[in-house]
């Protein structure tokens, strides 16, 4: 794990949770962020991720992330990126 990466999760109802993310997003940061996402869709089956607070994106923790996201957004639960790099979690 990046030793400035942290992710915060927040309950807000019983059926939608809310990432936040803070810090540097690399390969470690994506396994960590997958772990956190593969809890939180079996309790909800909204979640929203928070990009404002990260710094920097490793393009090889998008490449390790993302394949993943899109599992989880299309099996199991509607997952939104949300903040000013929103568009950079967005698969092409």
């Amino acid at each position: 794990m990046a030793l400035n990466f942290r992710v915060c999760v927040k309950e807000i109802s019983n059926q939608s949770m809310a990432i936040q993310l803070f810090g540097d997003f690399d390969a470690s940061s994506a396994c960590e962020l997958i772990n956190v996402l593969d809890k939180s869709v079996k309790k909800s089956s909204k979640v929203a991720i928070d990009t404002d607070r990260l710094r920097t994106i490793n393009a090889f923790g998008l490449d390790v992330f993302l394949p993943r996201m899109s599992v989880l957004n299309n099996t199991r639960a509607d997952i939104e990126v949300t903040g000013r790099f929103s568009d950079i979690f967005k698969e092409e």
